[in-house]
């Protein structure tokens, strides 16, 4: 399934929604945009240096087996298409090793988690909101999040969670309606084991 957008100064976006299929082929360009993060300003995402560039990809495998479930514990996840227009360059793509990977054009993706616990079951949770570097500040992320949002709701769920590294994006969630619930302090390690960054927790209600 395909939702064309056309993000700040630029036309033909398209929201794909994943399969296992699709994940497997994706998961290298993935890993290079989640690389990325890392390596900018010392971002926690799950990591320890070194790391390699096999743990990112299984970072985005590993859900495979939820994406064909239709009940509690399914998770829906999408890709942000930006494909090169005429006459501009290229996009390009690299993994940690500098080899080129497959699918250039993806620049973002997503992944909405439905709770599994009989008592929580109108819950979700926003997981892995990632754009490439280079490409942030043109809405890729803000439609990724609206189309999350439709879904949730349209599955049920009345509540959504996420977490993000305190500082970081908290003022982009609060502009999408987003309540800060509060913070954690020295919450996760940075990938240079050197600091600990506190986290952000934030709802909205759907």
């Amino acid at each position: 399934m395909t939702v064309p957008v056309v993000p700040k100064s630029r036309a033909g976006v398209m929201l794909e929604r994943v399969t296992p299929e699709t994940l497997e082929l994706y998961a290298p360009r993935l890993a290079a945009i989640t690389s990325g993060h890392i390596g900018k300003d010392n971002r926690s995402i799950n990591f320890l240096h070194p790391y390699t560039s096999a743990q990112s990809i299984e970072l985005f495998t590993r859900v495979a087996p939820t994406l064909t479930l239709t009940g509690p514990g399914r998770v829906v996840m999408w890709v942000a298409r930006l494909p090169a227009e005429a006459g501009e360059e290229a996009l390009e793509s690299r993994d940690l090793d500098g080899n080129e990977t497959a699918f250039p054009d993806i620049v973002g993706t997503v992944q909405l988690a439905f709770h599994v616990a009989p008592n929580g079951q109108f819950r979700s949770e926003v997981r892995k909101l990632i754009v490439d570097d280079r490409y942030q500040g043109r809405g890729i992320a803000r439609v990724l999040m609206e189309t999350l949002e439709r879904e949730a709701k349209a599955g049920g769920s009345t509540l959504c969670l996420l977490d993000t590294e305190a500082g970081y994006a908290e003022h982009f969630y609060s502009k999408l309606g987003w309540t800060l619930s509060g913070y954690v302090p020295k919450y996760a390690l940075t990938p240079d084991g050197k600091e600990k960054r506190d986290a952000a927790f934030m709802y909205k209600e759907l």
